[in-house]
């Protein structure tokens, strides 16, 4: 079989190398499709079974990889909210830090010095400004950071989310194939007990062959005891021709006498 598939494969090749878009290659096509047809018709459902068995065992290499793109997404969720409570607190650090500053220069603005004091520190007020600057761009930057972070995060989040849905899935419908391939082995296992338990087979069993030759032996027997049965009214019927033979001759020889004329 696998055999004659290869060869039609071939054929197939040469004929749209050959023919391009012709009806040849169309037939070819047609009578492809009619023989993968009748192959897979032909395929008893035991082996088709183990087939279906087969795939969803490869079910696993799908929930494995599943799992493995889950960790790292749970995983990438927990370092970037790490990393925005981290972000968000150091910029509250710098606000607080950024507020402390902008009133000590407000206070010596007011009070006409040229000096401002953070602290245990003592800056001129045009670096007092210019530190300032520094430090507010920096915080607008960093607002901006934590805001794709934060943006970054919600992805991953709806990423997280959608992969434990789809194993979740994946688990309850392989469970669910488990079950029904199951339901239907135990279907055909009954199915073949009742084939072996009735009396017309329709199974290709050994068991059905030898019922098969058993009623054929029976009728043989049969046969041969009805033919016996037979003989001794064969046998009867030739003794009555035979006595009625004799019975004419008698009764012939008896109108000359007792004998008769030549």
């Amino acid at each position: 079989m696998l055999k004659k598939m290869v060869i039609l494969g071939v054929i197939g090749t040469v004929a749209v190398v050959a023919f391009g878009g012709t009806k040849a290659v169309s037939y070819l096509k047609s009578e492809f499709r009619s023989f993968s047809k009748t192959v897979e018709e032909s395929i008893p459902p035991e082996k088709e079974i183990e087939r279906l068995k087969s795939e969803v065992s490869h079910l696993d290499a799908d929930y494995r990889k599943l799992i493995n793109h889950l960790a790292k997404e749970r995983v990438e969720v927990v370092n970037l909210t790490a990393k925005i409570d981290e972000m968000t607190a150091k910029q509250n650090k710098d606000l607080a830090a950024y507020d402390a500053r902008y009133a000590a220069l407000e206070k010596a603005e007011k009070g006409n010095t040229q000096q401002v004091s953070y602290g245990d520190r003592t800056v001129p007020l045009n670096d007092a400004r210019r530190d300032l600057d520094g430090l507010l761009v920096r915080l607008e930057n960093n607002k901006k950071s934590i805001s794709a972070h934060e943006s970054l995060l919600n992805n991953r989040i709806k990423v997280r989310d959608t992969l434990e849905k789809q194993l979740e899935a994946l688990k309850n419908q392989k469970s669910e194939l488990v079950n029904s391939i199951d339901a239907m082995e135990a279907e055909l296992a009954a199915l073949k007990l009742q084939q072996m338990e009735s009396k017309y087979q329709t199974d290709d069993t050994r068991l059905a062959r030898i019922k098969e030759d058993m009623q054929k032996l029976k009728t043989k027997v049969a046969v041969e005891r009805e033919k016996l049965n037979l003989m001794p009214a064969a046998y009867e019927d030739n003794a009555s021709a035979t006595k009625t033979s004799e019975s004419l001759k008698s009764r012939r020889e008896a109108l000359s006498g007792g004998k008769k004329s030549d």
